[in-house]
């Protein structure tokens, strides 16, 4: 099968581990040759998630990685501040899930208790981002699914599953995705594969939890995600041998994404993300204007991270996904995103004045036409909620803003000079910018911002 042929997907490999030091990218060009197009690399510990992030940002678009303490990695002394590191790599553009955490009846490293606190908080924390969670459970499959709330609302992956048929039923019932990987080739694992066979198609993932586990004829050898390929066929054949390897593959695809909200029908955009040394929040997708320069009318997002909301994410949501993370990392947290911020002023509000009983510096970036829609006491009541505000002016008068930004609002020009003026009576810090070569007049600009006492930071378009 070549890579040209259908997308494959390997939902769970350990690439991190130090039997890829010495050949990592020979291991994802076989992968590709294979038909592997992308590879899920979850962690295990907080050293092995800021690895596995790492190869994903480097991978292109072939990998990425999820962040969690494995029920046999759970950390020790430092647990807080291991863990407070866990949400940060979870910030990381190619961090998508949480994983993988769960319970292991197996070796019995640490207690039930101690297994089941340290779930329920990634169980919190997946629910909290938005993020799917990647679940082990060895010899504990019952004990998982009862730890699961029926409430959770996010994708739950069910990693090297080793379920009976009646958990497997309870699993699928409630939507739950099934990795199935190498021991699904073995001969003599008949039980397995009729169980496997029982899942319905649109809930199987194809995994090689390398370098585990390899399948037949590999077994004895390190296991790599271009073996994904053996467990494609042999759920061909598990499905009757009559549809194509391509079309198996190309369906496990499509389940993967979807499982980890990557699929481009469905895909899940960011609320809080990195962009250089900061922080942002990215509360909305509309927009008020429809500007030339605009990065949305050419990308889904910047600096790797998807931002792209079909609707806005719920007000809860955004709550809950600033109050999981540890922003405090950061200098400050910028309310931007891929829409204006302003559009949703009420819970703008509400979490400008969260991170600022925590003690984090906030900054507004808006097109500065709220006036347009808020009263003159609530666009203040705005202004005053953060440490410093830029307002994009990218024109130097009405004629030429409309030319380039092309606003919905009637008088946009003269609800944005509004806005500015009530910054500057504010005494918040303020600064206006404009973006280079966007078919403004620089000289003019420049000299506009001067009049208005206000620094200019000139930008490029991402």
């Amino acid at each position: 099968m070549s890579s040209g042929a259908s997308p494959g997907f390997d939902s769970h490999a350990h690439l991190h581990f130090s039997h890829f030091d010495d050949d990592l990218q020979e291991v994802l060009m076989r992968a590709e040759r294979a038909g592997i197009t992308n590879v899920m690399i979850p962690s295990v510990d907080l050293v092995s998630a800021r690895r596995a992030s790492s190869i994903a940002m480097s991978s292109g678009r072939r990998c990425f990685s999820a962040a969690a303490f494995h029920p046999e990695h759970l950390p020790g002394d430092d647990s807080e501040e291991a863990w407070r590191g866990i949400r940060r790599v979870l910030l990381d553009p190619r961090t998508v899930a949480v994983g993988e955490t769960g319970l292991d009846n197996h070796h019995g490293t640490f207690s039930v208790d101690d297994q089941l606190r340290w779930f329920g908080r990634h169980i919190d924390l997946a629910s909290a981002l938005g993020y799917p969670i990647i679940i082990h459970s060895r010899k504990a499959e019952g004990e998982v699914l009862d730890a699961l709330p029926r409430s959770l609302d996010v994708p739950v992956i069910l990693h090297c599953w080793g379920g009976d048929a009646d958990a497997t039923a309870r699993a699928v019932e409630r939507g739950f995705y099934i990795g199935a990987g190498g021991p699904l080739t073995y001969p003599k694992n008949g039980r397995y594969r009729r169980v496997i066979q029982g899942v319905p198609g649109e809930l199987l993932l194809c995994e090689t939890d390398s370098p585990f586990l390899p399948p037949e004829p590999c077994r004895g050898r390190r296991n790599e995600p271009a073996h994904a390929i053996r467990v494609v066929q042999t759920i061909r054949e598990l499905r009757g041998g009559t549809e194509s390897i391509e079309g198996i593959s190309f369906m496990l695809w499509e389940n993967a994404m979807r499982a980890f909200l990557l699929h481009p029908e469905d895909r899940r955009a960011e609320i809080v993300y990195t962009y250089g040394d900061s922080a942002y929040v990215n509360l909305t997708s509309r927009c008020g204007n429809d500007c030339r320069f605009c990065i949305r009318r050419f990308a889904d997002g910047v600096g790797g991270s998807y931002l792209r909301h079909r609707e806005d994410p719920p007000a809860e949501k955004v709550i809950s996904a600033i109050d999981a993370l540890p922003l405090e990392d950061f200098p400050e947290v910028v309310f931007c995103g891929f829409g204006e911020p302003t559009l949703r002023s009420d819970l703008l509000l509400d979490c400008a004045g969260r991170l600022s009983r925590r003690g984090i510096r906030t900054r507004l970036n808006t097109n500065g036409l709220c006036t347009s829609f808020l009263s003159r006491e609530k666009a203040a009541e705005l202004v005053r909620s953060f440490d410093s505000i830029n307002v994009s002016l990218n024109a130097s008068g009405a004629s030429e803003y409309n030319r380039i930004c092309r606003p919905s609002t009637e008088n946009a020009w003269d609800h944005l000079m509004k806005f500015i003026s009530l910054v500057k009576d504010s005494g918040v810090k303020a600064t206006v910018s404009a973006v280079a070569g966007s078919g403004a007049d620089p000289g003019k600009v420049d000299a506009l911002a001067g009049r208005l006492g206000l620094p200019l930071r000139m930008r490029g378009t991402s």
